[in-house]
């Protein structure tokens, strides 16, 4: 297995391979209490099932809850923000493509290097300039304001 990656907030772990010749990319998700994923979009379609706790998915329409043996689908190119206000810490499993995964072992740091706290500017800016290079949206700081996400 691969090394845990912090991504931001969330912690996510590749468990398989990122082999073009896959065609898809396995991998386990955590978000702590308060950890949320801002609004955004991608082509890639991802499945995800959850293994434990309680998390909120916003489809590009309303937040919705899901608990530990729910799968919640995500379309191709659909609006979606995830968020976990709970109090225990949510796992998931991701199923998406691997240039997904690849994207997220671009931005991800190893999770032991991450200090406690809000990412660093130099990190966010690093993560947008990768999503836009991989032609990935992203939500502005009103966007997620509607939707009840504070960006700081």
């Amino acid at each position: 297995m691969s090394e845990v990656l912090d991504v931001l907030g969330p912690r996510l772990q590749h468990l398989t391979e990122l082999s073009d010749g896959m065609g898809y990319c396995l991998m386990r998700g955590e978000l702590e209490p308060g950890v949320f994923v801002p609004v955004h979009s991608h082509e890639d379609r991802e499945t995800f099932f959850v293994v434990s706790g309680e998390i909120e998915a916003w489809n590009g329409d309303k937040w919705s809850v899901h608990r530990a043996g729910d799968t919640v689908d995500i379309p191709s190119n659909q609006k979606h923000a995830w968020r976990n206000v709970s109090s225990e810490k949510v796992i998931l499993l991701i199923a998406s493509t691997v240039k997904m995964g690849k994207f997220f072992s671009e931005i991800g740091r190893p999770a032991a290097s991450v200090p406690p706290g809000p990412p660093e500017p130099a990190a966010l800016m690093h993560f947008v300039e990768v999503a836009i290079s991989y032609g990935y949206w992203l939500g502005t700081p009103d966007e997620n304001a509607s939707i009840g996400l504070s960006m700081g």
